[in-house]
């Protein structure tokens, strides 16, 4: 085989190895199944298994919305911009699929995937 063939054949093959087994822009695949932001958590630990590892946490954080109020120098609804505090429960989920493939990094907001990131090789033993 001549080398710009050899070539090809690593590039094709290093190219499948990398779509089987990570994050991409989108989600992360598990098998051959993708999980993607939106996906309720109870969706993905039931295609991908259970993590191996979460750590759960609660954040603050100020939101701006319109509420209806009786307008103060006419009559009728006025509409107010109006800040407010909730909590929002985060867990950030870690999966580690061994040495031959990048640990996933998965962050929930109440209940729904919101981002998927790629870390390291893994270092569980299958």
């Amino acid at each position: 085989m001549r080398f710009g063939s050899w070539l090809l054949v690593l590039a094709l093959s290093g190219g499948s190895l990398s779509w089987a087994g990570t994050a991409d822009a989108n989600g992360m695949r598990c098998d051959n199944k993708l999980v993607r932001p939106g996906d309720s958590a109870y969706d993905v630990k039931a295609l991908c298994g259970p993590p191996d590892d979460v750590q759960a946490r609660t954040e603050k954080r100020r939101i701006r919305h319109a509420v209806q109020r009786p307008c103060p120098s006419a009559p009728g609804q006025c509409t107010v911009i109006v800040d407010e505090e909730v909590e929002v429960q985060i867990e950030a989920w870690t999966y580690d699929f061994g040495p031959q493939r990048f640990v996933q990094y998965l962050t929930f907001e109440a209940g729904k995937l919101v981002q998927v990131k790629s870390g390291g090789y893994g270092h569980k033993q299958s």
